[in-house]
């Protein structure tokens, strides 16, 4: 089922991506390629295939976990530039950007 338009613009706008129309209409053709190709690999047979996390084997170094000091939260908010409650203050991105 080809991807509309709608679906295009509706995701750019859950990830707060501005689109014009003609760069809509040129992102609708190439997610739609993107998702005919995902199609594509799903018909493939991978019964056989081991998952893998990566092509190569790797032996990742990891460290002991201990207890070691860190900062107080006085010390980690010193150089925040909206500290609120003991933790840094963002904004907020649902409601517009109001605090």
């Amino acid at each position: 089922m080809p991807l509309s338009e709608e679906q295009v613009k509706h995701v750019a706008r859950l990830a707060r991506i501005r689109l014009d129309p003609e760069d809509a209409a040129q992102m609708t053709v190439h997610l739609d390629a993107v998702l005919e190709y995902m199609t594509q690999l799903n018909e493939l047979n991978t019964d056989n295939v081991q998952p893998t996390m990566h092509v190569i084997g790797l032996n990742m170094p990891l460290r002991d976990d201990e207890v070691r000091p860190s900062l107080s939260v006085k010390e980690a908010l010193k150089n925040a530039p909206d500290p609120r409650d003991n933790m840094f203050g963002v904004p907020r991105i649902m409601d517009g950007g109001d605090h």
